[in-house]
């Protein structure tokens, strides 16, 4: 695969101020910025509905910051994560689609020594916080490192899963198990009818790949860590299989030639000797950097470096390759591109592998790559998610008398007329018994009524509520207490 700089890259300039220029390009020129700092290996960022960064840290905590003021919010931290003393710890996050109407985020960490597993957190609205863990699979062999991971929203609704070998590398050829794999399964654990194997495995052939992304055409690619050589970028293909252990990298000497006709391997799309450890990775393809259109983003461990894998125009080949960032803020765990353009990437130099003598004060980072020259569009961030919230409720074709979520657990929410300002509530149980009686209620948006039900135990009751035109409506509410 071809691996050659560009003619027009004018190189990078030395960067540790707060903003200062790293790249020039033909038509562009950016600058670093810092967005947050004194964090603890930033594993995993994703872009959120709240036009917010979210991340999470090796050590399981997960934050949101907004991208122009820079105030960072604790969101969780999660419990029970097992940091060894190589790379195991919290790997990948993901939002439910629907976040936070739908009130799941979804985590992938170690819990043990030789075990990890795939949960996913309740997010409460009106308390703010994390108020459950449900574990959707339970038990994913683990090891110190090659663990993964990352998680994907997939074009077609469902949710992407990159797993590592966990040190068992002959795994990776095993499909009666989920190391080595990339995994595609519903938002509640469960594999897709049709994929490949009758299992939750898509692809198979994987030595430890840290980075899922998918192009706007819908492409699937994943980076690899190779063990000595042949780091990897793989364009991912239902049913293929990869080759590891038993190929490295190409098909490129005789054995592996005849392994790749056997196996049916699939050859990489990009790789590199000796390794280079590549990590996160994200699609661009946006005027914000013209240059950088229809291309992969990669960051790098080892060779601390952001590298640009410029795509054709079927996103099968690299047609060259670029590099910016080297050496100048350590080792690079991962890289989110906002809708608008915006490009954040974060450092990750508190390893306790050997790596940390790379921090600095201020580690680890979350950084912004600007151009200053281009007019981003405004993404408003929305500092309370229940905003959000009731925007997506009220984006919604609404029917009155509407109640959910059922089961409820700390409220409900009803759709109501959008001419009632303020109600009376009452909740029955099913012996009749008033058990919450003439609260008056000021709605929460036009329509939309919100009523606690924290103090009930799980049963069956009725929701009854009066407005004082004489309008009324009733429904069911299954509250269900875990």
């Amino acid at each position: 695969m071809k691996t050659a700089m560009n003619g027009w890259m004018m190189g990078c300039i030395a960067c540790m101020a707060c903003s200062s220029t790293v790249g020039t390009w033909a038509q562009t020129t950016l600058e670093v910025e810092v967005l947050a700092e004194d964090m603890t290996v930033p594993w995993d960022l994703v872009w959120g509905p709240d036009n917010h960064v979210w991340c999470m840290e090796k050590t399981g905590r997960i934050t949101r910051t907004n991208p122009d003021t820079k105030v960072l919010e604790e969101v969780h931290a999660l419990s029970g994560v097992y940091q060894s003393w190589d790379n195991s710890g919290a790997h990948a996050m993901a939002l439910h689609p629907d976040f936070p109407r739908t009130p799941f985020i979804y985590v992938h960490y170690a819990y043990g020594e030789w075990r990890s597993r795939l949960s996913r957190l309740r997010y409460s609205i009106p308390q703010r916080r994390v108020v459950d863990e449900e574990v959707l699979i339970p038990d994913f062999r683990g090891n110190s490192s090659h663990n993964g991971s990352r998680l994907m929203e997939g074009p077609d609704g469902h949710l992407y899963m990159a797993m590592g070998d966990a040190y068992s590398k002959m795994n990776a050829q095993n499909l009666e198990s989920l190391s080595g794999k990339i995994l595609r399964m519903d938002w509640d654990g469960n594999a897709i009818p049709d994929n490949p194997y009758g299992n939750l495995i898509y692809s198979w052939g994987h030595r430890n790949p840290q980075g899922l992304v998918f192009s706007d055409a819908g492409q699937l690619y994943a980076s690899e860590h190779g063990p000595a050589t042949d780091d990897e970028v793989n364009l991912i293909q239902k049913g293929a299989n990869y080759g590891w252990p038993l190929i490295e990298g190409p098909c490129d000497s005789p054995m592996e030639e005849a392994l790749c006709d056997s196996l049916d391997a699939r050859d990489p799309l990009a790789s590199w000797s000796p390794t280079q450890a590549p990590c996160g990775m994200d699609y661009f393809d946006h005027p914000s950097i013209p240059e950088w259109e229809n291309s992969l983003l990669l960051t790098f461990l080892k060779k601390q470096h952001l590298r640009i894998l410029h795509l054709d125009e079927t996103g099968t080949e690299v047609t060259h390759e670029d590099s910016i960032l080297y050496n100048e803020y350590g080792r690079l765990r991962d890289v989110l591109v906002a809708p608008n353009g915006r490009v954040f990437v974060s450092t990750s130099n508190q390893e306790i592998n050997g790596w940390n003598y790379l921090a600095a004060e201020e580690d680890d980072r979350i950084l912004e790559l600007v151009n200053p020259d281009f007019f981003y569009d405004a993404l408003e961030p929305v500092n309370d998610l229940n905003e959000v919230f009731l925007t997506q409720l009220l984006e919604t074709p609404q029917a009155e008398g509407k109640v959910f979520p059922q089961p409820a657990r700390e409220g409900v929410s009803m759709f109501l007329s959008e001419t009632v300002e303020q109600v009376d509530v009452y909740v029955y149980d099913m012996s009749g018994r008033m058990v919450v009686g003439a609260e008056p209620h000021a709605l929460h948006g036009p329509g939309l009524l919100y009523v606690r039900l924290g103090a009930l135990q799980t049963g069956l009751y009725v929701l009854e509520v009066r407005a004082e035109n004489g309008e009324r409506w009733t429904s069911t509410v299954l509250v269900k207490r875990d």
